[in-house]
């Protein structure tokens, strides 16, 4: 399996100062390639007379007409191969640092394609980087030779006479040599760091034999609790989400602090720490949470996660200015995509889907849950959530809400034949509450290893 080790760079001075001249060729190689492909687009507009007026809004503006631009990797590489930034990397590095650029103007044909459709709204042309800022600098595992522990960079014949110091880069202890395919310096908040992209040889986990499939457990997000999970089993608990809270609140007042009386862009060093911490918060937490998923479901031998979640959802989401603050910067979208990478190794299905009508409806007195825009007329919940985090039902029985939802987005997976019969009110009345910053020790969180498959590579 594919995988990318991020880990910050210890370089000296002299190997920093070559690092930050190879990023500062590989940003204005990067502009050049974004400006052959204007140039070239626009000639080619300009042969077929396609500046035109057009309405935008309650708007009239005048413009380029949209088409798709027919500048290829290949005809970018070819044209800029005797430019002196092309000249100052390593060939190979040059090409992925073009490849990039091929790869943003096939994205903005696709996009083209996608508003003539009308599903999008206008795409703009791949814009440039910032003049004189600093790029990521990639090495396919051609340009890198291995001795001794250390792997070897290639560096251009341009480069050679000004190094001060040989260029070296030291592999994490747990990485084999053999697994490494492709490493990136890239630039991250006025540090350096490298990205380590190796094929360790596992394959995914299609069965694991110690997991029943017929459990699942269903996962409700929010604010405050920022996972309400409640399983097949007849157990429920919460991931607690207020101190995730609490640090992306104390992250806006430090940046609004230091950014009170200056322009809207203002950015400097100060702020890269406040925002570089924070990103390592948000990264430590989704990975605990996922850690503990994972390792819940090993010990429980449940071989299914569903998660109720809208695509889009925080982008129009229209709570107000406080609510919107405190529930849009919960990186509950990452979770997924870090849930994506560590469920295939232990064989575990992760199921998305929508949760419409989850917290209205009653899980206990059986409401029927139509999909978003599908609502039956007359549809009317049987319960009701009476105040904050509390669901009365229709009998008059009260639970909590959120594990209400978590229970109705396990039924909104009708295709898969879970097992319910131990979904009673015990499960929806009083779940535990975990702290992701202090209840949770390491020896818990390794627990599921016990249960791993292994497959051979």
């Amino acid at each position: 399996m594919y995988r990318t080790i991020p880990v910050k760079a210890t370089f000296s001075d002299e190997e920093k100062a070559f690092w930050e001249f190879q990023c500062k060729q590989a940003n204005s190689l990067f502009n050049c390639a974004i400006y052959y492909a204007k140039q070239k687009h626009y000639h080619w507009l300009e042969e077929q007379e396609a500046y035109t007026t057009y309405w935008r809004d309650d708007e009239l503006r005048c413009g380029w007409k949209t088409y798709k631009c027919t500048t290829k990797y290949p005809e970018i590489d070819k044209a800029l191969k005797m430019s002196p930034h092309y000249k100052g990397m390593a060939a190979q590095s040059a090409q992925q640092t073009l490849k990039t650029v091929g790869e943003a103007i096939n994205s903005y044909n696709k996009l083209v394609g996608l508003y003539y459709l009308g599903l999008v709204d206008r795409p703009r042309f791949p814009r440039y980087r910032k003049s004189g800022g600093f790029a990521s600098v990639t090495f396919p595992r051609q340009a890198l030779t291995y001795k001794q522990g250390l792997f070897y960079p290639s560096v251009s014949k341009e480069s050679k006479p000004e190094l001060l110091t040989q260029i070296t880069l030291l592999p994490p202890d747990f990485v084999d040599p053999d697994w490494v395919k492709e490493v990136t310096v890239r630039p991250c908040y006025g540090q350096l760091w490298i990205d380590w992209v190796i094929d360790d040889g596992k394959q995914p986990v299609t069965s694991n034999p110690k997991l029943d499939y017929s459990h699942a457990i269903g996962i409700d997000h929010g604010g405050d609790n920022w996972l309400t999970c409640v399983s097949t089993l007849g157990k429920s608990f919460i991931i607690d989400g207020r101190k995730l809270k609490s640090m992306n609140q104390g992250y806006c007042r430090l940046v609004a602090k230091h950014k009170s009386g200056k322009p809207e862009k203002y950015w400097d060093s100060h702020l890269d720490k406040i925002q570089l911490k924070r990103n390592n918060q948000m990264r430590d937490a989704i990975n605990k949470a996922a850690r503990f998923l994972v390792s819940r479901c090993l010990n429980d031998g449940i071989g299914n996660i569903v998660f109720g979640w809208n695509e889009g959802q925080k982008s129009s989401s229209s709570m107000g200015k406080k609510g919107n603050q405190q529930f849009v910067p919960i990186p509950t979208k990452r979770l997924i995509e870090r849930l994506k990478q560590l469920c295939p190794e232990y064989g575990i299905n992760l199921i998305t889907t929508e949760e419409s009508y989850t917290s209205k409806a009653s899980f206990l007195d059986g409401d029927s849950l139509p999909k978003y825009g599908e609502k039956p007329s007359g549809w009317i919940p049987s319960g009701k959530r009476v105040r904050r985090g509390l669901y009365r039902t229709a009998s008059g029985i009260l639970i909590n809400a959120d594990a209400n939802g978590a229970a109705n987005i396990l039924k909104k997976v009708t295709k898969q034949s879970f097992n319910m019969t131990k979904m009673v009110r015990g499960a929806l009345t009083l779940p535990h509450r975990y702290d992701l910053f202090t209840n949770l020790s390491k020896s818990y969180r390794n627990k599921g290893e016990a249960v791993r498959v292994h497959p051979t590579a």
